[in-house]
């Protein structure tokens, strides 16, 4: 099982407000804010490049990881502005862009860029009072677990997947938070899923991880640094509504294990239109 394509498939797919939350990513409280981190890490911020040129680049970086390197800008990232940019990579991590659908592997590694690109900065406001503090850019390590560069031997490969595999259990996990993970709910999730293509051996792992009883430990001694915790407890609020007292304990608790303080907790909740 490629965890790469299942993440792809998973994104926008989990919770029924997915979707939108992803689209609100896009927005200037997320990855379309001016002078975000990821505008400097690609000379974008202050060079006229504006939000518009930011997708454009994380998209290439997309593509690159998908297709082995290539620097082909992924199916629906035509030129259009900065709002059809956006609008793009939403589109394409929603399974509904431009064109052709886009492959799961495809929509993973998008997905994996915008989780890393919304931890990134997180990071930066933890301590600076919710504001962005200056930083030194991420390194080859934190941008290879970002999904922000391409992976240059196998060994940086199955690092990268070990971070797919364990974004894939955490959101699975999350969606059982509330403890109405009845058959009904299941079928929708998998219905959804199988619509997107999901296989069965990926059906059978779904299956099997939603019925497992939830397993905080397992997630927190998993991760292997804080850039990968923030990233995962990004994925999680993808996962769930986040409309019960349980949900809202469970990410709590979540915080508290990955040892995420406030401001980078309420800059993800922003990012992605959660109140």
């Amino acid at each position: 099982m490629n965890s790469m394509e299942l993440l792809g498939k998973l994104m926008g797919g989990m919770s029924r407000s997915g979707g939108r939350r992803i689209e609100n990513s896009m927005g200037s409280a997320g990855l379309g804010a001016p002078g975000g981190i990821l505008g400097q890490l690609l000379g974008q911020a202050g060079a006229g490049g504006g939000s518009g040129g930011l997708m454009d680049a994380l998209g290439k970086m997309a593509g690159s990881l998908s297709q082995g390197g290539g620097s082909a800008v992924p199916s629906g990232m035509a030129a259009g502005g900065a709002g059809g940019l956006l609008g793009s990579l939403a589109g394409a991590l929603l399974g509904g862009g431009q064109g052709s659908a886009p492959s799961g592997a495809n929509a993973g590694a998008g997905g994996m860029a915008v989780l890393g690109g919304l931890a990134l900065e997180a990071l930066r406001r933890m301590g600076a009072g919710g504001a962005a503090a200056p930083s030194a850019q991420p390194d080859d390590a934190t941008r290879l677990v970002a999904g922000l560069r391409q992976p240059a031997n196998a060994d940086e490969e199955r690092q990268l997947m070990d971070v797919a595999d364990l974004t894939v259990k955490a959101m699975i996990n999350a969606a059982k938070a509330d403890g109405r993970i009845d058959e009904a709910e299941m079928e929708r999730i998998v219905g959804k899923l199988r619509e997107d293509g999901i296989s069965e051996e990926e059906q059978r792992f779904v299956a099997a991880e939603m019925a497992k009883p939830i397993d905080l430990d397992s997630i927190a001694r998993a991760v292997p640094n804080r850039q990968v915790a923030t990233q995962i407890y990004a994925a999680s609020l993808l996962a769930i509504e986040v409309d019960t007292e349980q949900e809202r304990r469970y990410l709590q608790e979540l915080a508290a294990r990955l040892e995420l303080d406030n401001n980078a907790v309420g800059y993800l909740h922003s990012a992605l239109g959660i109140g």
